[in-house]
């Protein structure tokens, strides 16, 4: 059986100039893997391990 692949159009899309592009993808790949907020991330950790069961 064969599976169609959808053809995505992209919506609002903002034009910019080709520096510009550049720019994000280069800021992307710099922090792409890292953390961006540590501080509040320690501080989740540290009040998630006081919890010992979540209420679902």
């Amino acid at each position: 059986m064969e599976q169609k692949k959808h053809i995505l159009k992209a919506t609002r899309v903002l034009s910019m100039s080709k520096t510009t592009k550049e720019r994000i993808s280069s800021i992307a790949k710099d922090i792409k893997g890292k953390e961006l907020f540590p501080e509040k991330i320690e501080l989740a950790k540290k009040t998630l391990s006081k919890i010992k069961t979540l209420p679902i």
